[in-house]
């Protein structure tokens, strides 16, 4: 099997959070494709923040694709420059207000804090983005957030048997967040 051969793109969104292309593209078997759309998103990080007493931290916020309050795990942008870890320990403070518990004496290394669990495409058939799964265990509340001026976000704990239980009952049901929180469960086998 081969890939595809691309051999024109022409963009018809070309925004800082949002690209989507019209893409010419030829098939291994010859076959020319005109019309061929992506999309592309800057990689996320999505971060599973457990706390020192076993609760995941959560956020609820709006959600305009679906019109509705969404439950979710903590989650954002990585910015240029930025690993994976560093995004997720910057994001669950300004999101959250929530960081490592201070050990007096020793620096912070917000690398070895964050425990990364790899990078996954959003959807492999139409779009460009990855999303990151980063774990930090033993998570406190460490101050103030910081929203953007477009975020309005609440904070919450909840047990794992709860988090469940939202999962089976559909008001937790975003399927990305929920593969990331799989890979989680299948990484402590």
């Amino acid at each position: 099997m081969k890939p595809w051969k691309l051999l024109d793109t022409e963009y018809l969104v070309n925004a800082p959070w949002l690209k989507v292309a019209k893409e010419k593209c030829q098939l291994p078997n010859g076959k020319i494709i005109d019309d061929f759309y992506t999309l592309w998103q800057p990689d996320w990080v999505l971060i599973l923040a457990r706390t020192t007493e076993g609760k995941w931290v959560m956020t609820e916020q709006y959600r305009h694709g679906t019109g509705k309050i969404a439950l979710e795990f903590p989650a954002g942008i990585i910015d240029k420059g930025e690993t994976p870890e560093q995004a997720a320990v910057r994001e669950l403070q300004e999101e959250c207000g929530y960081g490592q518990k201070e050990i007096p004496g020793q620096a912070r290394d917000d690398k070895a804090s964050a425990q990364y669990l790899g990078a996954y495409p959003v959807n492999p058939d139409r779009h460009r983005g990855k999303f990151h799964v980063v774990f930090i265990d033993g998570v406190v509340r460490a101050g103030d957030t910081s929203f953007d001026d477009t975020e309005e976000i609440e904070s919450l704990e909840m047990s794992d048997e709860d988090l469940q239980a939202k999962m089976n009952d559909g008001s937790f049901s975003h399927p990305l967040q929920m593969a990331g929180y799989l890979k989680w469960k299948l990484s402590q086998k």
